[in-house]
C-alpha cells in the first residue's frame, strides 16, 4: 500500500528521496508476526526508478519497532488494449500487475483514468468473462463516462423522455430534485433490482437505477399544452374596451336593447314611429 503521510507526523530529515513517493506500505513486522501498516523512514540508495526490488527502513505503527525490510513489486505482463471514447477508439500497451485476475465490468488496472473491461481475449483468440493477465491476448475496453440512466418527465398529460450521466456512486432517493434539460423535476420512483420503489426513503446508487419517473415542479402547473411566456397586452387602451365583432374564440361584448335604435337620415335624425295596435 502507497500512500502520504499523516498530517503532523514527523518526517526524518536525512531520508533520501523516496522512489515512487513511498511513503507508507504493509510490510511484515517480526515483533507483531503480522503484515501491519509501516511509516517508510527511508529508501536504499541507488535504487533505479522502475527497479521491481525495494529496501529501506520502516517503523511499525502498531508495535513501534523501527528496522529494514527488502520486498519485491509483483511481475507485470504487458497486454494490448483497445480503448473506444465515443466514435473514437485508441490502441495502445499497457503493462499490468501479474498477480490477480482481470474481469468484464471492472476496472482496468494500469490504465489512466477510470477504464472498464468490456471484453477480454486470451491467446489461443476465446473470449472470455475473467482471465489471468499472462493469458490476456487483447482486452476491450471503455472510459468510464458514468451511469447512463433514462429519465421519465411527466408534465400533466404529456410525458417525454431524456437521459442523465452521473457518476456510479451517486445516490438518487426518492423525493429528490434533480435537474432535467434546465428544469427542474421531482424523483417520484425508481426502478432498480427489478421493480419500481416509490417510498421516500427508497434510494440507491446511480450505477443500480435503470430508470428514473419524475414529475414537473415549476409553476405554474404543467397542463396539455406548454404555456405561453407572457400576457399580451393591447396595443391601445381603445382597444382593450373595443366592443366590436370578434372572432369565436373570442366572443366580444354583448349588449340587451331596450329601445328602438334611433334611425340616421341626410336631414336629420328622425326617430322610428310605432303603429296603434
Amino acid at each position: 500500500m502507497v500512500s502520504d503521510p499523516p498530517a503532523g507526523e514527523p518526517t526524518d530529515s536525512t531520508e533520501s528521496p523516496l522512489p515512487h513517493r513511498l511513503y507508507a506500505a504493509t510490510l511484515r513486522c517480526e515483533n507483531c508476526d503480522a503484515d501491519t501498516p509501516h511509516r517508510v523512514l527511508r529508501m536504499a540508495h541507488g535504487i533505479a526508478p522502475r527497479s521491481r526490488v525495494l529496501s529501506g527502513t520502516a517503523r511499525c505503527r502498531r508495535c513501534g519497532l523501527t528496522h529494514t525490510f527488502t520486498v519485491a513489486s509483483p511481475p507485470e505482463v504487458e497486454v494490448a488494449v483497445v480503448v473506444s471514447e465515443g466514435p473514437r477508439s485508441d490502441h495502445h500497451r499497457i503493462r499490468i500487475p501479474s498477480l490477480g485476475r482481470v474481469e468484464l465490468g471492472a476496472l482496468l488496472p494500469g490504465a489512466e483514468g477510470p477504464v472498464l473491461v468490456r471484453r477480454i481475449e486470451t491467446r489461443s483468440r476465446l473470449s472470455v468473462s475473467s482471465a489471468r493477465p499472462e493469458e490476456i491476448s487483447t482486452i476491450w475496453a471503455a472510459r468510464d463516462l458514468g451511469a447512463v440512466i433514462p429519465v421519465s418527465v411527466v408534465e400533466g398529460a404529456r410525458t417525454w423522455t431524456d437521459h442523465l450521466t452521473l457518476p456510479r456512486e451517486s445516490r438518487l432517493s426518492v423525493g429528490d430534485p434533480i435537474m432535467v434539460r434546465d428544469t427542474s423535476v421531482r424523483i417520484v420512483a425508481l426502478r432498480a433490482r427489478g421493480r419500481t420503489w416509490r417510498r421516500p426513503e427508497d434510494a440507491f446508487a446511480a450505477q443500480e437505477v435503470q430508470r428514473i419517473y419524475t414529475r414537473r415542479t415549476e409553476i405554474p402547473p404543467a397542463g396539455r399544452r406548454p404555456w405561453s411566456n407572457g400576457r399580451v397586452r393591447p396595443s391601445s387602451r381603445a382597444s382593450s374596451f373595443s366592443s366590436s365583432s370578434r372572432s369565436r374564440s373570442g366572443p366580444g361584448v354583448s349588449r340587451t336593447r331596450k329601445t328602438p335604435r334611433a334611425r340616421i337620415a341626410s336631414g336629420g335624425a328622425t326617430h322610428q314611429s310605432v303603429s296603434p295596435s
